[in-house]
């Protein structure tokens, strides 16, 4: 009987491989990208607040626990970002 194994077609290791190489150089490029640009960062950060402040006032504060932003909060960090960035959030 023949022992030797099947070998693998090297089609399907491209299939696998290359999506996976894809998504592992789009994730490196994504952090090289804002470790170099802080004021992404920032933006992204300051972006996230104001969605958590609007989250916070369509649905309120979860139960037991203070409101963390007040009314008008979330206009005022929307105006704050325009006027730093000159972008909206």
């Amino acid at each position: 009987m023949n022992d030797k194994a099947t070998p693998q077609p090297k089609l399907v290791r491209w299939i696998i491989g290359l999506p996976v190489a894809l998504f592992g150089l789009l994730m490196f490029g994504s952090q090289v990208f804002f470790y170099f640009s802080p004021e992404k960062e920032a933006q992204w950060v300051e972006r996230e607040t104001i969605r958590l402040c609007w989250k916070e006032r369509e649905k309120g504060p979860k139960e037991n626990t203070p409101a963390q932003f007040s009314d008008g909060q979330c206009e005022k960090l929307e105006f704050d970002f325009k006027n730093k960035w000159n972008v909206n959030p």
